[in-house]
């Protein structure tokens, strides 16, 4: 009974994401997402493209490093990619506010999974093993594409935002395919607003 209280305590924080609204910044008369929609689709994606692909992964752990890559943010709130752009908080900042959530979201759980839940988040902040990479490369094709659905009326950071993922997709090639449709899209919605689409936006295009 111990367990299941200390689960259902752990639960209930993560629940949390499901109300945690990302883009912090940005003004749309859309429905935001939350931090939970942002991870459900993300950890669809890793499943169906792993396949598709056919890469030499564990899709098991990378599904699970998914699910759990925001969950800090159940506590600290997102922090927008573009405000740490901007220098308004520093990454190290993020990075150690998080760091603390997890310590305490850990210690939520029962012994015999806290490890584990803990282990696949700082796995995915390294960023060093091959799923952790798909991931992250992942993460940020996920966030492009909802920028996409959103529409040019909501970018307000058309250089970070045609460039998010480049450093990503470098780390995991595999997927330059998968960021050439995307930035194919994203072009046209940038052209659609007026906005200028610089040839150092082109990475990956050619």
């Amino acid at each position: 009974m111990v367990k299941l209280e200390k689960l259902f305590d752990f639960l209930r924080t993560a629940g949390k994401l499901k109300n945690t609204l990302r883009y912090s910044e940005i003004n749309s008369d859309a429905r935001r997402e939350s931090v939970a929609d942002h991870s459900w689709r993300l950890s669809l994606m890793v499943l169906i493209v792993q396949k598709e692909l056919s890469l030499n992964l564990d899709v098991d752990r990378a599904v699970e490093i998914a699910l759990v890559h925001d969950l800090a943010e159940s506590l600290t709130g997102d922090i927008d990619a573009v405000v740490i752009a901007r220098g308004e908080i520093s990454s190290e900042e993020k990075s150690r506010n998080e760091l603390e959530a997890m310590l305490k979201i850990k210690n939520m759980l029962p012994e015999s999974s806290r490890d584990r839940i803990f282990e696949l988040w700082q796995e995915y902040e390294k960023g060093i093993t091959a799923e952790a990479k798909f991931v992250k490369a992942l993460d940020k094709l996920e966030t492009i594409t909802q920028l996409i659905e959103m529409g040019h009326r909501v970018y307000d950071a058309p250089d970070f935002i045609a460039t998010y993922a480049d450093k990503y997709i470098e780390n995991f090639p595999e997927l330059i395919p998968m960021l050439r449709i995307i930035k194919i899209k994203l072009k046209s919605e940038y052209e659609k607003g007026g906005l200028e689409w610089r040839e150092s936006y082109n990475k990956f295009l050619k």
